[in-house]
């Protein structure tokens, strides 16, 4: 099966590259689009009347329509956020017209969020909001997924526990796992299942990325404690394909596809999106003893430390295949299509929580399948009121395999457990098991947007989520011990305000969010408790500039995160549940300032920012005994923790031929319970830092390119990327000591990228190396990372179809 669909991606993707675009006629009309600032406006919109041709401006703000035939024609450009432009033109035989436009801002708005017209990137630095906006085009030619992408940023940390698919931990500003929310578009990821994450969605299916640190907006409508990842995807491009496919170490191939259709008589419009990921991951694990992290076998009864060995049971593989269907451009509608997606994945386990542990036969295997809607009108029914409905259903299975219970070795042999065979499984020393989850998840987003003139806009949105859950052993059906059926809902309200004063200088965004909690959970004992409770959250976000590129944003938010299904349910296998919870509450303060200008062909930008968050009733895990036989995991609340932290980043752009980028995140995160619990002695954790977190961290990216280098309509890109972790102890800082080891040592991590793109960027060839030096990098608890690997990349790009 593997096979199969690797030979045709393959196929999909060579069809492509053989296609031979169709020039009728030869006049052509050209030129950029850019802002007051003389920045070019991406994606904006240039239609040619009246033939209808449609194409969007790429990065840099630039349209080429070709293949004219001589005539008269109306052009007319629009973008969100800047007043629509038309002009009338002439155009004669193998004629090449330069035509560029200058567009004024304006005020509107997209999905239900007020924006002025500003790119991206202007918009991001200018935000009242801590975030970072990070456009994808310039990495779409490269092997990365998300996950690889995001890590660059400051502020933001991913930790994988390996290679291709493996679990990984995504921080901003110190605060991580369930404290930090995923959306796509806008909808929670959560609600598509467990087979779309970061780390396996293509980094060329989507289009830019906004990171939020602390403070979220409220048309997100989420219950993010520490900051959240919208992912904008390509949808709605007019017609536009993107497809990809990449090959590499370690048996790892990657496919991509996108692309979008819409006739403009009729307004039909599709959207398609798939992607394919597998690798074996079978890379080297060394021995290093400076690190305490040994690969050892048995030997003559003992263990013997060996220099290196392959991982032998990593295999993953997952599929994503998403297609939607509808109208846009309608009276009643600007856009109301039908889909369904369909996820699927599949993974072999290595290890457990730490490398000494090794796993040899535990496997995961699952899929979900997704109908949804999507409605989006602007002007509904009065001039300023606009409105998006999104609603979807997932039924999604997963089984987990535990039923070997020998423990195994780097070398791939094993033996049995016990004295009197294989006993227990192997996560967990317990019970073996084929353990059967199914479930589903309920959601349903209504976003209101009303502009009540140029300078006032209000917002309010509304998410509910339902989530229901059953399991049962294969292995053992009779024991029902944790075979209840569970469902938890969440409801979640935000309303905001936005206001522009001193001539748009002062930006203000005033928010509340209430968040309902309701559900019922089952203790280990089989006893159900009711849960149905409101909390209520605020916050602000402002910014001012102090002239066009200089300015100052700051935000606060009192935010709550609800406990999840895993936290109050558990999963069955080593996490017991605790009806008891109790949201975490977090009090989050953002403070920075930001700087950009043009100086001759170069632009430099520069922002820094410091962080303050206070969080309570923290939830984390502890071990607590649940049966005579094992033990499992518990979530619990704590004080909580207080983190410090200040970022800073500097990006230097000369004239499309190089960039450089440097960026620095420092946090501070400790533990605040002065006392035992139940006790006055003083806890000796206390104002100790917490472990297992990097503290200190950074990141330099270098490119260069040059068009035209080796032919008409090409060009050819060099990067360069490095990326620093200081030393940190996988413990308690009050209790870590050097001399013990228990540190996971200093890195420094390079990778390459080379690319050639043809025809305009329609053909793209990339060779990439991560891990260039081959240094024994580690993340979470000393797991230790792949090392040199190479990939080539094939990607075929269109915007606009003839």
């Amino acid at each position: 099966m593997q096979i199969k669909k690797i030979l045709l991606m393959g196929i999909l993707c060579a069809s492509v590259f053989c296609v031979q675009g169709q020039k009728l006629n030869k006049s052509s009309i050209k030129g950029q689009v850019s802002d007051d600032q003389k920045e070019g406006i991406s994606t904006a919109t240039v239609r040619l009347f009246p033939i209808n041709r449609t194409q969007a401006t790429d990065q840099k703000g630039k349209y080429d329509l070709t293949g004219l035939a001589a005539g008269n024609y109306t052009i007319q450009i629009s973008a969100i956020g800047f007043k629509k432009i038309e002009q009338k033109v002439s155009i004669k035989e193998n004629q090449d017209l330069l035509l560029n436009f200058s567009m004024k801002e304006a005020q509107n708005n997209l999905n239900d969020v007020s924006i002025s017209g500003k790119t991206e990137s202007r918009k991001a630095k200018e935000a009242g909001f801590a975030v970072n906006s990070i456009d994808l085009k310039q990495y779409a030619n490269t092997t990365n997924d998300l996950n690889q992408i995001l890590n660059r940023s400051a502020g933001v940390k991913v930790r994988e526990q390996g290679g291709l698919g493996s679990d990984f931990e995504f921080s901003i500003n110190g605060l991580s796992g369930g404290h930090i929310k995923f959306f796509i578009d806008g909808i929670p990821m959560e609600s598509y299942g467990s087979g779309m994450t970061l780390n396996n969605f293509p980094v060329n299916l989507a289009e830019r990325v906004e990171v939020y640190k602390g403070v979220v907006p409220a048309y997100l409508g989420s219950d993010a404690l520490g900051g959240a990842v919208n992912i904008i995807t390509k949808k709605n491009k007019g017609k536009s394909l993107d497809l990809s496919y990449s090959a590499g170490s370690f048996n790892t191939h990657r496919a991509g596809l996108t692309g979008s259709f819409t006739d403009d008589k009729t307004g039909i419009t599709t959207n398609v999106s798939s992607y394919y990921n597998y690798s074996d991951n079978n890379y080297y694990m060394y021995n290093n003893p400076s690190a305490n992290a040994l690969i050892e076998i048995p030997k003559n009864g003992g263990y013997e430390q060996v220099e290196k060995l392959r991982r032998f049971h990593d295999n993953y593989e997952s599929f994503m295949g998403q297609v939607e269907a509808g109208i846009s451009n309608k009276k009643w509608a600007d856009v109301f299509v039908a889909g369904v997606t369909y996820t699927s994945n599949y993974k072999q386990r290595q290890t457990g929580a730490t490398q000494e542990k090794v796993i040899g036969k535990v496997t995961s295997d699952g899929y979900n399948i997704i109908p949804s809607i999507r409605y989006r009108k602007e002007n509904l029914l009065i001039k300023g009121l606009s409105a998006s409905v999104f609603a979807n259903y997932s039924a999604n299975k997963n089984i987990l395999t535990d039923t070997s219970g020998n423990e195994f070795f780097w070398d791939g042999s094993s033996k049995p457990r016990g004295t009197n065979g294989s006993l227990g499984s192997e996560l967990s020393g317990e019970k073996k098991s084929i353990a059967h989850f199914t479930g589903n998840n309920i959601l349903a987003q209504l976003n209101l947007g009303y502009t009540i003139s140029q300078n006032h806009m209000i917002n309010l949105n509304n998410n509910y989520n339902s989530s229901y859950r059953e399991s049962y052993n294969e292995i053992d059906p009779y024991n029902h011990s944790y075979d209840k059926s569970n469902r938890l809902n969440k409801n979640i309200t935000g309303l905001s305000y936005q206001q522009q004063v001193f001539n748009g200088k002062l930006t203000n965004n005033f928010f509340g969010k209430m968040y309902g909690l309701s559900g019922k959970t089952y203790d280990k004992d089989g006893n159900g408790t009711s849960n149905n409770k409101q909390y209520y959250g605020y916050g602000i976000a402002s910014s001012f500039r102090f002239s066009p590129g200089i300015g100052m944003k700051a935000s606060y938010e009192h935010a709550y995160r609800l406990p999840g299904l895993v936290e109050l349910y558990g999963d069955r296998e080593v996490v017991r549940g605790n009806p008891n919870l109790k949201p975490e509450s977090s009090n989050n303060y953002n403070l920075g300032l930001f700087f950009d200008k043009r100086i001759g062909k170069g632009k430099i930008w520069a922002e820094a920012s410091g962080y303050y968050r206070d969080a309570n009733d923290y939830i984390s895990t502890g071990k607590s005994a649940a049966s005579n036989d094992g033990s499992y995991a518990e979530y619990s609340n704590t004080d909580g923790i207080i983190i410090r932290g200040f970022e800073t980043e500097v990006r230097y752009d000369y004239n499309n031929l190089f960039s450089v980028l440097v960026n620095m995140t420092y946090q501070s995160a400790v533990n605040r319970q002065q006392y035992e619990k139940g006790a006055v002695r003083e806890n000796i954790l206390y104002l100790s830092r917490v472990p297992n977190e990097p503290w200190l961290y950074g990141n330099a990216d270098f490119s260069i390119g040059k068009d035209n280098l080796v032919g008409k309509d090409t060009r050819v890109q060099f990067n360069w990327f490095t990326q620093f972790i200081n030393d940190y102890s996988v413990t308690w800082s009050k209790l870590g000591d050097k001399t013990t080891k228990a540190y996971i040592p200093r890195q420094f991590v390079h990778n390459a990228t080379l690319t050639y793109s043809m025809h305009k960027g329609r053909y793209n060839v990339s060779l990439e190396s991560r891990n260039l030096t081959n240094v024994i990098a580690y993340d979470k608890f000393k797991l230790q990372k792949p090392g040199t690997s190479f990939f080539i990349k094939l990607r075929y790009a269109i915007s606009q179809f003839n």
